[in-house]
Protein backbone atom coordinates (compact mmCIF):
# COMPACT_ATOMS: atom_id res chain seq x y z
CA UNK A 1 0.00 0.00 0.00
CA UNK A 2 1.60 3.21 -0.59
CA UNK A 3 1.92 5.57 1.84
CA UNK A 4 0.42 9.10 2.51
CA UNK A 5 2.39 11.95 1.68
CA UNK A 6 2.46 12.53 5.49
CA UNK A 7 3.51 8.76 6.15
CA UNK A 8 6.12 8.35 3.16
CA UNK A 9 9.20 5.55 3.82
CA UNK A 10 12.25 8.14 4.23
CA UNK A 11 14.70 5.57 4.19
CA UNK A 12 13.88 3.26 1.45
CA UNK A 13 14.20 5.82 -1.07
CA UNK A 14 17.35 7.52 0.33
CA UNK A 15 20.94 6.89 -0.63
CA UNK A 16 23.57 9.58 -0.19
CA UNK A 17 27.39 8.55 -1.14
CA UNK A 18 29.52 11.39 -0.49
CA UNK A 19 32.82 10.47 -2.06
CA UNK A 20 35.26 11.99 0.68
CA UNK A 21 38.48 11.98 -1.43
CA UNK A 22 36.85 14.71 -4.06
CA UNK A 23 37.67 18.07 -3.50
CA UNK A 24 34.82 20.71 -3.54
CA UNK A 25 34.98 22.41 -6.28
CA UNK A 26 34.67 26.27 -7.36
CA UNK A 27 31.31 27.44 -9.03
CA UNK A 28 29.64 30.83 -10.04
CA UNK A 29 28.29 32.90 -7.73
CA UNK A 30 25.00 32.92 -9.47
CA UNK A 31 25.13 28.80 -8.28
CA UNK A 32 21.77 27.71 -5.96
CA UNK A 33 23.65 26.42 -2.72
CA UNK A 34 22.06 22.86 -3.70
CA UNK A 35 22.68 21.95 -7.08
CA UNK A 36 20.77 18.79 -9.08
CA UNK A 37 22.38 17.69 -12.30
CA UNK A 38 22.21 13.76 -14.33
CA UNK A 39 19.41 11.53 -13.05
CA UNK A 40 20.26 7.46 -13.20
CA UNK A 41 18.04 4.71 -12.21
CA UNK A 42 19.35 2.82 -9.29
CA UNK A 43 19.13 -1.22 -9.32
CA UNK A 44 17.43 -3.41 -7.06
CA UNK A 45 19.58 -3.32 -3.79
CA UNK A 46 19.13 0.59 -4.45
CA UNK A 47 22.83 1.04 -6.07
CA UNK A 48 23.28 3.77 -8.06
CA UNK A 49 26.01 3.67 -11.08
CA UNK A 50 27.03 6.75 -12.41
CA UNK A 51 29.34 5.52 -14.48
CA UNK A 52 27.15 4.68 -17.27
CA UNK A 53 24.81 6.50 -19.33
CA UNK A 54 22.45 9.29 -17.61
CA UNK A 55 18.98 8.66 -18.00
CA UNK A 56 16.78 11.00 -20.14
CA UNK A 57 13.69 9.95 -19.41
CA UNK A 58 11.41 7.06 -18.01
CA UNK A 59 8.03 5.55 -17.57
CA UNK A 60 6.23 3.38 -14.88
CA UNK A 61 3.43 1.17 -15.27
CA UNK A 62 0.79 1.91 -12.67
CA UNK A 63 -0.27 -1.67 -12.44
CA UNK A 64 2.62 -2.71 -10.62
CA UNK A 65 3.98 0.27 -9.08
CA UNK A 66 3.17 3.45 -7.68
CA UNK A 67 6.32 4.92 -7.10
CA UNK A 68 9.02 6.29 -10.05
CA UNK A 69 12.92 6.35 -8.14
CA UNK A 70 15.41 8.36 -9.91
CA UNK A 71 19.14 9.35 -8.34
CA UNK A 72 19.93 13.22 -9.13
CA UNK A 73 23.43 13.71 -8.84
CA UNK A 74 23.34 16.53 -5.91
CA UNK A 75 26.04 19.27 -5.22
CA UNK A 76 26.49 21.54 -2.18
CA UNK A 77 27.75 24.59 -3.85
CA UNK A 78 28.81 26.88 -0.44
CA UNK A 79 32.40 26.83 0.05
CA UNK A 80 33.53 25.52 3.38
CA UNK A 81 33.40 28.38 6.11
CA UNK A 82 36.58 28.50 8.42
CA UNK A 83 35.23 29.63 12.25
CA UNK A 84 37.95 31.80 13.73
CA UNK A 85 38.79 32.32 17.14
CA UNK A 86 41.27 35.24 18.03
CA UNK A 87 43.90 34.18 15.39
CA UNK A 88 43.02 30.75 15.23
CA UNK A 89 40.91 28.59 13.44
CA UNK A 90 38.57 26.13 15.36
CA UNK A 91 39.15 22.68 14.07
CA UNK A 92 37.60 19.20 14.87
CA UNK A 93 33.83 21.55 15.03
CA UNK A 94 30.59 21.23 13.12
CA UNK A 95 29.88 21.67 9.34
CA UNK A 96 29.57 25.08 8.93
CA UNK A 97 28.55 25.21 5.60
CA UNK A 98 26.19 22.07 5.52
CA UNK A 99 22.76 22.05 4.29
CA UNK A 100 19.79 20.47 5.88
CA UNK A 101 17.39 19.50 2.82
CA UNK A 102 13.64 18.74 4.49
CA UNK A 103 11.15 18.91 1.03
CA UNK A 104 11.05 17.72 -2.55
CA UNK A 105 9.09 20.22 -4.39
CA UNK A 106 7.17 18.52 -7.23
CA UNK A 107 5.15 19.78 -10.33
CA UNK A 108 3.56 18.50 -13.27
CA UNK A 109 3.64 19.52 -16.84
CA UNK A 110 0.97 17.27 -19.61
CA UNK A 111 2.59 16.74 -22.54
CA UNK A 112 -0.63 16.51 -25.34
CA UNK A 113 -4.01 15.20 -23.87
CA UNK A 114 -4.06 13.86 -20.24
CA UNK A 115 -5.15 15.09 -17.05
CA UNK A 116 -3.39 17.65 -15.18
CA UNK A 117 -1.58 16.53 -12.54
CA UNK A 118 -1.78 18.13 -8.90
CA UNK A 119 1.79 19.29 -7.33
CA UNK A 120 3.21 17.90 -4.13
CA UNK A 121 5.54 18.61 -1.44
CA UNK A 122 6.48 15.96 0.43
CA UNK A 123 9.64 15.87 3.58
CA UNK A 124 12.52 13.86 2.64
CA UNK A 125 15.14 14.72 5.62
CA UNK A 126 18.66 14.33 5.21
CA UNK A 127 22.28 16.65 5.84
CA UNK A 128 24.06 17.53 2.47
CA UNK A 129 27.55 18.28 4.11
CA UNK A 130 30.19 20.79 2.25
CA UNK A 131 31.93 18.24 0.81
CA UNK A 132 29.09 16.64 -1.26
CA UNK A 133 30.60 16.89 -4.70
CA UNK A 134 28.61 16.10 -8.16
CA UNK A 135 29.47 12.84 -7.47
CA UNK A 136 26.70 12.03 -4.48
CA UNK A 137 23.38 11.26 -5.35
CA UNK A 138 19.99 11.04 -3.33
CA UNK A 139 17.07 8.66 -4.77
CA UNK A 140 13.83 10.85 -5.05
CA UNK A 141 10.38 9.67 -5.84
CA UNK A 142 8.57 11.31 -8.62
CA UNK A 143 5.22 10.88 -8.10
CA UNK A 144 3.49 12.24 -5.40
CA UNK A 145 0.54 11.61 -3.27
CA UNK A 146 -1.90 13.99 -5.60
CA UNK A 147 -0.55 13.16 -8.64
CA UNK A 148 -0.81 9.10 -8.03
CA UNK A 149 -4.07 10.11 -7.23
CA UNK A 150 -5.00 12.13 -10.25
CA UNK A 151 -3.70 9.60 -12.12
CA UNK A 152 -5.63 6.74 -10.52
CA UNK A 153 -8.73 8.80 -10.97
CA UNK A 154 -7.96 8.82 -14.84
CA UNK A 155 -7.38 5.48 -15.51
CA UNK A 156 -10.06 3.90 -13.25
CA UNK A 157 -12.47 6.57 -15.07
CA UNK A 158 -12.11 4.69 -18.43
CA UNK A 159 -8.62 6.39 -19.62
CA UNK A 160 -6.61 4.12 -21.56
CA UNK A 161 -4.31 6.58 -23.30
CA UNK A 162 -0.78 6.83 -21.58
CA UNK A 163 0.02 9.99 -19.61
CA UNK A 164 3.72 11.72 -20.64
CA UNK A 165 4.66 14.75 -18.10
CA UNK A 166 7.58 16.97 -17.79
CA UNK A 167 8.49 16.28 -14.02
CA UNK A 168 9.78 19.95 -12.67
CA UNK A 169 11.59 19.26 -9.40
CA UNK A 170 12.97 21.11 -6.27
CA UNK A 171 15.02 20.08 -3.41
CA UNK A 172 14.27 22.72 -0.35
CA UNK A 173 16.07 22.98 2.98
CA UNK A 174 18.20 25.60 5.33
CA UNK A 175 22.13 26.32 5.96
CA UNK A 176 23.16 25.74 8.87
CA UNK A 177 22.66 29.23 9.88
CA UNK A 178 19.09 28.87 9.48
CA UNK A 179 18.93 30.62 5.77
CA UNK A 180 16.04 29.14 3.63
CA UNK A 181 18.00 27.86 0.27
CA UNK A 182 16.87 25.88 -2.54
CA UNK A 183 18.12 23.59 -5.82
CA UNK A 184 17.57 24.73 -9.43
CA UNK A 185 14.73 23.09 -10.75
CA UNK A 186 15.30 19.51 -12.33
CA UNK A 187 13.09 18.58 -14.84
CA UNK A 188 12.38 15.11 -15.91
CA UNK A 189 10.08 13.60 -18.69
CA UNK A 190 7.84 10.28 -17.43
CA UNK A 191 5.62 8.18 -19.09
CA UNK A 192 2.53 6.38 -16.83
CA UNK A 193 0.32 3.71 -18.39
CA UNK A 194 -1.53 0.84 -16.80
CA UNK A 195 -1.59 -1.86 -18.65
CA UNK A 196 -3.22 -4.48 -16.73
CA UNK A 197 -0.48 -6.56 -15.47
CA UNK A 198 -1.66 -8.82 -12.52
CA UNK A 199 -0.37 -12.05 -10.98
CA UNK A 200 -2.27 -15.13 -10.85
CA UNK A 201 -3.86 -16.30 -7.48
CA UNK A 202 -1.85 -17.45 -4.98
CA UNK A 203 1.19 -15.68 -6.54
CA UNK A 204 2.54 -11.97 -5.64
CA UNK A 205 5.15 -9.68 -7.29
CA UNK A 206 8.76 -9.76 -7.09
CA UNK A 207 10.69 -6.97 -5.65
CA UNK A 208 12.74 -6.69 -8.90
CA UNK A 209 12.63 -3.03 -9.35
CA UNK A 210 14.58 -0.07 -8.59
CA UNK A 211 15.53 -0.07 -4.34
CA UNK A 212 13.33 -3.47 -4.10
CA UNK A 213 9.98 -2.03 -5.60
CA UNK A 214 8.05 -4.61 -7.81
CA UNK A 215 9.20 -4.14 -11.71
CA UNK A 216 7.16 -1.72 -14.24
CA UNK A 217 9.30 1.24 -14.25
CA UNK A 218 12.09 1.66 -17.31
CA UNK A 219 13.33 -1.56 -17.85
CA UNK A 220 12.24 -3.61 -15.11
CA UNK A 221 9.41 -6.13 -16.17
CA UNK A 222 7.24 -7.37 -13.71
CA UNK A 223 7.84 -10.40 -12.00
CA UNK A 224 5.68 -13.12 -10.77
CA UNK A 225 6.76 -15.61 -7.57
CA UNK A 226 6.22 -19.52 -8.66
CA UNK A 227 2.48 -20.51 -7.29
CA UNK A 228 2.44 -22.84 -4.18
CA UNK A 229 3.32 -26.79 -5.13
CA UNK A 230 0.00 -28.49 -4.02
Amino acid sequence: MRPLAGERSLMKNFYLAVPLALAMTGCVDSAPDIQLFNAFIPDASCAVNQSGLASSGGSLDLSTSGRYLAAFQVRNSLSTQEVVVGEAPVTGGGDESSIYVNNVELNYETQGTGPTLRSDVYPYYFNLPANATQSSSAVLDLLGANASADLAAYFGGGGTAPVSVVVRLKLIGKTVNGKSTESNEATYPVTFYHSGFTCQAGTQLVPTGPCGLPGGQDGFPPECTEPEET
